[in-house]
């Protein structure tokens, strides 16, 4: 008995076959993939704001006090928030990238791939905010993807949170196209194909396109929309460099 082995053309169209198959399938596991750790940063993000709350139970309803600059290695806030979540890994998101966790200042420990409102975390030896005080906290701000351990409602500080994913601490001065989003494809260029994480300070947590950070976003308290004076602290510049202009109307 002789044994038929495959031709040539029978060959081909098997690896054809193979090809087709790895160019559908590999797409869908890398967003799978991709979303996993999304899903994952949300969860750290969300433990983060947890122990925020339970920081507060103990402290007369007050954030945790600002004990410095990061870059000088003062402790950061979620280094002061350990007691409580006891994990220093969730103090950083899977999805950032090694550029932006070598140009992050570390603080005590590790980097921090989320930031804290700067209008909730104020220095120590200054009255500390109290969260009871807060007139919308649903709508109030609290932590986020950032690429830096801090916020504030300026045109270019929301570029933290918007540009989580880019190896500067200041995103603004860079070029649109190379600046980037923390969860999906989204850059200066393109504002809703990604975006950021963010807690409020009543606990919840959701992810917010970059454009949704840049134009509705309430960060301070007391200017959560944006035909409010203070919604951009007055302040107007470029989202990077070649970008639109935001600031106060």
């Amino acid at each position: 008995m002789k044994s038929r082995a495959f031709t040539l053309i029978e060959l081909l169209v098997v690896i054809a076959i193979i090809a087709i198959l790895a160019a559908i399938l590999f797409p869908v596991f890398a967003q799978a993939k991709a979303a996993a750790k999304k899903a994952t940063c949300i969860s750290n993000l969300k433990q983060l704001s947890l122990g925020t709350m339970m920081y507060m139970n103990d402290y007369d309803d007050t954030f945790m006090p600002r004990f410095g600059s990061a870059s000088s290695g003062a402790p950061t806030w979620a280094f002061v928030l350990q007691p409580y979540i006891k994990n220093q890994q969730i103090a950083g998101c899977s999805e950032m990238i090694s550029e932006q966790q070598r140009n992050t200042f570390m603080g005590t420990f590790g980097w921090v791939g989320y930031g804290m409102n700067t209008y909730l975390w104020t220095n120590v030896g200054t009255p500390q905010t109290v969260h009871t005080s807060l007139p919308e906290p649903a709508r109030t701000a609290m932590q986020a993807d950032s690429t830096f351990d801090d916020f504030s409602p300026r045109a270019r500080r929301r570029g933290r949170v918007a540009w989580a994913n880019t190896p500067s601490g200041s995103p603004y001065t860079l070029p649109c196209a190379s600046v980037k989003v923390r969860h999906g494809s989204g850059t200066g260029i393109d504002l809703n194909s990604g975006g950021s994480s963010v807690s409020y300070a009543d606990g919840h947590v959701k992810y917010l396109t970059a454009s949704h950070v840049y134009f509705t976003l309430g960060i301070n308290p007391n200017a959560l929309n944006k035909g409010d004076a203070l919604f951009y602290d007055g302040a107007s510049d470029t989202i990077c460099v070649g970008g639109q202009v935001v600031g106060p109307l």
